[in-house]
C-alpha cells in the first residue's frame, strides 16, 4: 500500500468517525485532541487533512455536489438537456443523494443560520462549487438564447441561484411529507419560475426589434 493510499484511507476514516460521533452524540467532539485520541492518531495526522471539524462538514456537502455532477454528466442524454433541465436534474439528484444522509445533514445544518448563511464555514465549499456550476449553465443558456443576457443581472445570476438553492435546502430540512414529495414540488416550481423570469421574453423581443428599427432607419 502506497503512502498516498494510506493518506486517502486515513482521510476517509476521519470523515467516517466524525460522522459517526456526530450522529451518536448529537454534537462535535470536545476537541481535536480528544477526537484523535479516540481514533488513535496524532493531531498532526488530523491537520494534514482538515483544519477543524467545520472543514469535515464542508467536505461532506462538496462531495455530494461533485458525485451528483459526475453521475449526471456521465449519462448519454446530459448534453442534449437545456440549462433548465440540467438544473432540475441536478437538484433532484442532489436531494435524492442527501436522503441517505439526512440525519447527518440536519445535524450540520443545526449550526447554520439559514437566514444569513454568509459566514457558514460548513457551506463555503458547497457555495463555491455550486456557483461554478451555475455560471457554466448560465453561459450555456445565454449562448443557446435560453437565458437573456441582461447587463445588470449577468454578474449576479450565480448569487440569485445560490439564494434559490439555500431556499430549497431549508425547505428540504423542514419537509415532513412522505418521500419528501413537497421538496420535489418546490424544486420544480422554483426552477420553472426562475427560468421563466430569465428567459428571453416578449419585452426583450420588443426591445431587440426597436433597437433593430432604430439602427436601420
Amino acid at each position: 500500500m502506497t503512502q498516498e493510499t494510506d493518506s486517502k484511507n486515513l482521510k476517509q476514516e476521519i470523515i467516517e468517525k466524525y460522522q459517526e460521533f456526530l450522529l451518536l452524540e448529537g454534537k462535535s467532539p470536545a476537541s481535536v485532541y480528544a477526537f484523535c485520541k479516540d481514533l488513535e492518531i496524532s493531531e498532526a495526522e488530523f491537520y494534514q487533512h482538515f483544519s477543524d471539524f467545520d472543514q469535515i462538514a464542508a467536505h461532506f456537502w462538496l462531495s455530494i455536489l461533485e458525485a451528483t455532477q459526475e453521475r449526471l454528466q456521465s449519462s448519454p442524454e446530459w448534453e442534449s438537456f437545456s440549462a433548465r433541465e440540467k438544473l432540475l436534474s441536478f437538484y433532484y439528484g442532489f436531494f435524492e443523494s442527501l436522503k441517505g444522509h439526512r440525519s447527518y445533514a440536519l445535524l450540520i445544518l443545526k449550526s447554520v443560520n439559514m437566514a444569513s448563511p454568509r459566514g457558514a464555514e460548513e457551506l463555503k465549499e458547497l457555495k463555491s462549487g455550486y456557483k461554478d456550476m451555475v455560471k457554466e449553465l448560465v453561459a450555456e443558456g445565454q449562448q443557446n438564447n435560453e437565458i437573456a443576457s441582461r447587463s445588470k443581472l449577468n454578474d449576479i445570476y450565480d448569487d440569485l441561484f445560490w439564494m434559490q438553492f439555500l431556499f430549497l435546502l431549508d425547505y428540504w430540512r423542514k419537509d415532513r411529507s412522505a418521500g419528501f414529495e413537497r421538496s420535489d414540488e418546490a424544486i420544480e416550481k422554483s426552477v420553472n419560475l426562475s427560468f421563466d423570469l430569465i428567459e428571453k421574453n416578449a419585452l426583450d423581443s420588443a426591445f431587440d426589434f426597436g433597437k433593430f428599427m432604430f439602427q436601420n432607419r
